[in-house]
């Protein structure tokens, strides 16, 4: 078993795939409006339609994000808060936070903090911010630490 990928419910499906796009380089790889028997069957909505769409991190497959925005019924909602349960977020590895801290924060990007030096546990020496998307929607950055070099 593997994930194939992760989605989310977002109110403006142009803004959310937008954010992706300019902030951390995600591709649409695919968009269609979902207006038919077995999706309403498997959301258990029966009048859902749903615009959904598929992006990639790298445009050339691998794990996917799926955003699905409810043209029917529509919800303006937002994400839960992030000590409440069933709170979510993304978590995307990446190799220089603080380059982009830097460039996504001066393109008018909403961070709940600079980034922030991991101090203990596993991921001790690594980086860590959580950036603020439509919705509220939280994407969590995650510079590992360096790996040692042996000795030699």
């Amino acid at each position: 078993m593997n994930i194939a990928h992760v989605g989310f419910t977002v109110s403006d499906l142009d803004a959310a795939i937008a954010f992706f796009e300019n902030h951390f380089g995600f591709v649409l790889h695919s968009r269609q409006l979902q207006d038919n028997p077995y999706t309403r069957a498997t959301v258990g909505v029966p009048d859902a339609v749903i615009d959904n769409a598929i992006l990639t991190a790298d445009g050339a497959g691998g794990s996917e994000l799926q955003l699905l925005e409810y043209r029917s019924p529509k919800d303006a909602g937002t994400f839960a808060p992030v000590q409440q349960p069933g709170a979510t977020h993304l978590a995307l590895a990446v190799e220089d936070i603080h380059q982009l801290y830097q460039r996504t924060e001066a393109a008018g990007l909403v961070f709940s903090s600079p980034p922030n030096l991991i101090d203990s546990g596993r991921n001790a020496g690594g980086y860590i911010a959580y950036a603020i998307g439509p919705d509220g929607l939280r994407v969590e950055l995650f510079q590992p630490a360096p790996v040692p070099v042996p000795a030699q």
